[in-house]
């Protein structure tokens, strides 16, 4: 997720700030940063009320903020795999003692609101210890020598990339570094910052 700075919103702390070398930058630069730091918890914010993952499960999925070689750009990074669906809301929320009835499929929730049934789907706890969502190859066929395949959901940066997700954050970002700016200038105004 990156933002480039307003240039109107430079120009104008710039002017400001004529009479106080560098404080243009420095207010610019610090900003800058306050506003992805700010960023990055709004975007776990907004990824957790669309979807039913807890924020542990995509919080070692971001990284530093970037900033770009023309000190104009900064961003966050987030990285990661598709996440378990079992990361997800899911019923039954507990792998079960015995093999559910015939047609009592898995029900599963990725977005809030949304969600439904999957057929021939199961809970289960691997020898590692790991819960997942699995299906055998072949959805249903009767065949149980059948090799099994783990379920997943979007990863975090395809959820992060969500057009609802994408433009609050971007506005969010906006309302941020205009609020963050003003403070700086104003600290270099009234002689708090040099």
């Amino acid at each position: 997720m990156m933002i480039r700075i307003d240039t109107e919103e430079l120009d104008r702390a710039v002017k400001f700030l004529e009479g106080i070398p560098g404080a243009a930058q420095k207010a610019t630069r610090t900003a800058l940063t306050k506003t992805m730091r700010g960023a990055q918890k709004e975007a776990i914010k907004k990824v957790t009320e669309r979807y039913t993952i807890k924020q542990e499960k995509i919080l070692p999925c971001f990284s530093q903020i970037l900033r770009v070689s023309d000190g104009m750009t900064v961003g966050f990074r987030a990285r990661g795999r598709v996440n378990d669906l079992a990361y997800f809301r899911h019923k039954p929320g507990s792998v079960p003692k015995r093999r559910p009835p015939k047609g009592k499929y898995l029900y599963s929730q990725v977005v809030k609101g949304e969600g439904g049934t999957i057929a021939h789907a199961f809970l289960a706890r691997m020898k590692s210890g790991h819960v997942g969502v699995f299906q055998r190859e072949g959805h249903g066929a009767s065949n149980a020598s059948l090799p099994i395949e783990k379920m997943a959901g979007p990863s975090t940066p395809q959820m992060l990339g969500s057009p609802s997700v994408a433009a609050f954050i971007q506005q969010k970002m906006e309302e941020r570094l205009a609020k963050n700016m003003e403070h700086e200038v104003n600290a270099f105004l009234m002689g708090y910052r040099r």
